[in-house]
């Protein structure tokens, strides 16, 4: 340890001032570090490794392959709360399925960790969030600070609370509740980098600084102006005589809709006239939440036109009723919303991945299976080997579910898996066909909740 000395650094100096030359083997063996630079090099590796720590804890952070974390989230655009994001999904898998619910369970690498933040939830959806500009994933605007608002220059605030629910499981429609009661003052503040937590409030607003939304945690407002069409629908009667005109309407997966409702009731008590408004259960299919749409004016004066706008993402059956208030022991009048799917986005067909036999109808043998929130029924089906088979998978849950068989190879997401195309919505079926020759246990799953979702095909 002799090449480091305290004081003076040694150096070649002394031999060019006596003016004699020196070796190669004089230059190794003569040359001393100076003094501080043991210091130095401690100081560059300390900082090294903590890089190094940092980018690992970066990388690896969670939520990892296996984890199932959700976030409920609402986004506004000056007093106005905007639609639930529709429904996407991508290998990554932090997406959603229009239930105003960031879901976050990756299947690959990419979506672990950083994979997972707010930034990139919006980037899977096509829109675009940062800390200065956002675009809600679904609508054409970019929205950047500075733009005017309601006549006054907005802001983007990303926020965060807790909804107080741990872990938060399926149980959606109370996280949302949760979320929507909090004023703002309880959210904090963060960044488009920020990573949700499983029973996060996100909260993310587009608007003047001194604006804070009002937030209606039993309705959704969509603006007229985003609507493609109308629908005409009148309300007769009064209490358990009340019939909507029709009874149900219909719209597409995605099309934003204006409903224009006339109180055409006879007044036959001035005392006790016939008011009639409209509530839309939303995507959970409850009253009260904040998914609903409901006529503004909620009840209309007999002769009153009032309007609700109304959006619905996923194919299915959805109810509305009467908004007015009725007697004891008297049901509020009802009707339904029929949801077709959209032409961008066709049923799910029969498929056979690539490597496995697709097989037209009629097959061999046709299987029925369910799945719901939380399993297969059955849990176990059974095919005949080499004979073709046709699996109807039907939704009987609250939220989108697949169905993937690994196929020969025994592994998920290679060519020869056998899966549905697309999603089922909840009340919808979807098909996979195919033939697998060998004899053995074939696990198959649900792609969005794999860990719980789980079953088998027995071939034999």
């Amino acid at each position: 340890m002799d090449f480091w000395r305290s004081g003076q650094a040694r150096t070649y100096r002394d031999a060019r001032a006596a003016g004699r030359t020196m070796g190669v083997r004089e230059r190794i063996t003569g040359f001393h570090f100076p003094a501080w630079a043991p210091v130095g090099f401690i100081i560059v590796l300390v900082f090294g490794i903590l890089g190094i720590l940092f980018y690992t804890r970066q990388a690896s952070a969670a939520p990892h392959i296996g984890d199932h974390w959700h976030a409920a989230y609402a986004v506004y655009i000056g007093n106005t709360r905007q639609p639930n994001i529709p429904t996407f999904t991508g290998p990554e898998e932090t997406h959603t399925h229009g239930d105003g619910m960031i879901h976050m369970h990756p299947f690959i690498t990419a979506g672990e960790g950083r994979g997972a933040a707010l930034g990139k939830f919006f980037e899977y959806g096509g829109g675009q969030l940062s800390d200065d500009s956002l675009k809600v994933p679904g609508q054409k605007d970019t929205h950047k600070n500075g733009e005017v608002i309601d006549g006054k220059a907005a802001e983007l605030r990303i926020l965060r609370a807790d909804s107080g629910i741990h872990p938060l499981g399926g149980d959606f429609a109370r996280a949302i509740q949760a979320c929507d009661a909090k004023d703002e003052s309880s959210f904090e503040r963060i960044n488009s980098r920020y990573i949700p937590k499983d029973g996060d409030c996100i909260r993310i607003v587009f608007a003047a600084p001194e604006v804070k939304p009002v937030v209606q945690s039993d309705r959704t407002i969509i603006s007229p102006d985003q609507a493609t069409r109308e629908i005409i629908m009148d309300v007769t009667g009064t209490a358990a005589t009340t019939a909507f005109i029709p009874a149900a309407i219909e719209v597409k997966a995605g099309e934003t809709a204006k409903v224009t409702l006339s109180n055409k009731s006879v007044v036959e008590d001035q005392n006790n006239p016939p008011f009639h408004g409209l509530r839309f259960s939303g995507a959970d299919r409850q009253y009260g939440t904040s998914d609903d749409f409901v006529t503004d004016p909620p009840t209309l004066d007999p002769g009153q036109k009032g309007t609700a706008v109304i959006r619905f993402d996923a194919p299915g059956e959805y109810e509305f009723r009467d908004e007015a208030p009725v007697k004891e022991g008297v049901a509020p009048a009802t009707g339904k919303v029929v949801v077709g799917q959209s032409e961008a986005t066709p049923a799910p067909t029969a498929t056979a991945a690539p490597g496995a036999t697709p097989t037209p109808a009629p097959a061999d043998v046709t299987l029925a299976l369910n799945v719901s929130d939380s399993g297969f029924e059955p849990p176990e089906i059974t095919a005949a080997a080499g004979k073709s088979f046709r699996i109807t998978l039907t939704n009987t849950g609250t939220v989108v579910h697949n169905l993937r068989i690994a196929g020969p190879d025994g592994q998920f997401r290679t060519d020869d898996d056998i899966a549905v195309s697309g999603f089922v919505n909840p009340g919808a079926s979807g098909e996979a066909s195919g033939k697998i020759d060998a004899p053995g246990r074939y696990p198959f799953r649900d792609d969005f909740n794999p860990t719980l979702l789980a079953g088998t095909l027995i071939i034999q």
